[in-house]
């Protein structure tokens, strides 16, 4: 069966709907509820299925069982004009992201950049949905997270010994769409692993390791994901679990899983860092964003190698994406809209395309 038999074509805004009221159902409160499911819907626009509504059973099923908190109560554990360290209180990763993005932005209203730490959180999605949100303020995001655990080799294990803590910046342009680099510091996130096995798909090899140490071409044997770029990877993936961990009073994602010394909680959960820098507070956003267009536009016309069809920049392809399935519908697995629906029938919630 290729892949096309294998999916449904479904509305974006009917795809949305059904999300966020399925979100409600467990205890998130409508304004956020309509934005975490436009935060994802957004990613199968763009063409991440790993890290888009994909997730959404599992995320509301842990809200129902009480694993995750729908309503957190969020404490301020530092403050400073330009920093914040936030307790997430066990809330639904999104949630609290957004709650951690807003406030490094306003933080970068007032002084330039802000930059917050949020500990006791849960998985976030994709890093991009929480770094663009700088976007609409002229301002340059970011956002990585140590969430996930670790199932990633150093360079040069063959066992898991980091997260594959993805990062992400957001930087704004004119006419042209804005530069979104999103990126695992592994050789591929796990979703994306997990939705090649869905698909029964074969991985490139590089991508991860067997049992037995060895490179695997099949998902379903993916024991330990390699570090993208080898060592450059291995060592990225390292530095943002500085940013998320220690940084915010917490543990190393190694330690959390390995040698967690009786540490409580708050300090082995998962935690993200986020980071907003204002750009009218160094140059003028006008001239900023003209010089981003003429980058962008040289770049292309750069001459593509052999096997290329042009030159692309990170997250343009994706932006082009958006555009095509928001006019003919997102295709999703079958499996995937299957679950969907059941969980809708479940909560009472209707689904418009049946």
């Amino acid at each position: 069966m290729n892949q096309h038999e294998q999916e449904s074509i479904v509305n974006a805004d009917q795809l949305q709907q059904v999300c966020s009221q399925l979100y409600q159902k467990a205890g998130v409160a409508r304004e956020y509820a309509d934005t975490i499911a436009q935060m994802q819907v957004l990613m199968d626009l763009r063409g991440v299925p790993s890290h888009a509504t994909r997730g959404v059973p599992g995320y509301v099923r842990g809200m129902i069982s009480g694993n995750t908190n729908p309503n957190p109560d969020m404490k301020t554990l530092a403050d400073s004009p330009a920093s914040a360290l936030l307790d997430g209180d066990q809330g639904l990763g999104h949630l609290v992201a957004i709650h951690g993005m807003n406030l490094a932005i306003e933080k970068a209203k007032a002084t330039s950049i802000g930059v917050v730490v949020v500990r006791n959180s849960n998985h976030f999605g994709a890093a991009s949905s929480h770094a663009m949100r700088a976007l609409e303020h002229d301002m340059i995001g970011f956002a990585t997270t140590n969430g996930g655990g670790v199932n990633v080799a150093v360079f040069g294990a063959r066992t898991n010994s980091i997260g594959n803590n993805a990062l992400a910046f957001a930087i704004p342009a004119g006419d042209e769409p804005p530069i979104v680099l999103d990126m695992a510091c592994g050789a591929a996130a796990a979703g994306r692993i997990g939705t090649a096995r869905m698909y029964d798909q074969k991985i490139p090899l590089g991508w991860g390791l067997d049992a037995d140490g060895e490179e695997t071409d099949d998902p379903s044997k993916v024991a330990a994901i390699l570090p993208a770029a080898g060592p450059k990877g291995s060592a990225l993936a390292i530095i943002m679990d500085v940013l998320c961990g220690p940084l915010g009073g917490g543990l190393m994602g190694i330690n959390k899983a390995y040698n967690p010394r009786n540490a409580p909680p708050e300090k082995i959960s998962t935690a993200h860092f986020f980071f907003a820098i204002n750009v009218a507070s160094l140059s003028s956003v006008d001239e900023f964003k003209e010089e981003m267009d003429e980058q962008i536009r040289t770049t292309r016309k750069a001459e593509p190698r052999k096997g290329f069809d042009r030159v692309t920049l990170p997250g343009e392809i994706e932006w082009e994406l958006t555009q095509e399935r928001r006019e003919n519908g997102i295709p999703l697995h079958k499996s995937q809209v299957q679950s969907l629906e059941e969980l809708a029938d479940e909560l009472g919630v209707p689904v418009p395309w049946k």
